[in-house]
């Protein structure tokens, strides 16, 4: 069974359901709290992937833990997911719904990395620049990482445009490595 195309039926079919029921920001911010949930919570994660929990208890506690603080289609939608043994998606099917909000509504999500955090002049640049690039109202997710020396990685989708000097550093240790420094001598 592929997971990831089961969570995508799953996730799919919630997505319809959001707008059929004209409810797309309330269960798309509910999924982001499951999401961060699970996340957050690893004695979530293993209820959902325990076998041993029968479901009802499973309902009891999800219901516990989330009815006050979401729609009450994605309770149902939860309740539906442990009644069909699918519990163990519920994370990544959040996860895949927020995906499909963002394709929806035109949103692409771009990860930026640098060595030190950007100022909002630098964030600003980067986010109309991605803007023109691809036509997409831009979430710029920044992140530090210290190893990249200097410069800048930016990700999204399934691209990357890598500006570090890290990678600087690695391409002249891999061009210097392919150098021959003998030379066999002729007689």
């Amino acid at each position: 069974m592929n997971v990831s195309l089961v969570a995508e039926r799953y996730a799919s079919a919630l997505f319809d359901l959001a707008l059929e029921k004209k409810a797309m920001e309330e269960i798309c911010q509910d999924s982001l709290l499951i999401s961060k949930t699970c996340d957050e919570s690893r004695d979530l994660r293993m209820l959902l992937d325990s076998p041993i929990v029968n479901t009802g208890k499973k309902q009891v506690i999800l219901r516990e833990i989330f009815e006050k603080n979401v729609h009450p289609v994605t309770m149902t939608y939860l309740d539906i997911m442990v009644r069909k043994n699918r519990e163990m998606l519920i994370p990544l099917i959040a996860l895949k719904m927020v995906g499909l909000y963002n394709e929806y509504n035109n949103i692409l999500i771009v990860h930026f990395k640098s060595p030190v955090k950007p100022d909002a002049v630098t964030t600003q640049q980067v986010t109309d620049l991605m803007k023109n690039y691809t036509k997409a109202d831009i979430s710029l997710k920044t992140e530090i990482d210290e190893s990249l020396i200097g410069g800048f990685i930016l990700s999204w989708n399934d691209k990357q445009y890598d500006a570090s000097i890290r990678r600087e550093i690695e391409e002249m240790r891999n061009a210097i490595s392919k150098v021959n420094l003998y030379k066999k001598k002729l007689q």
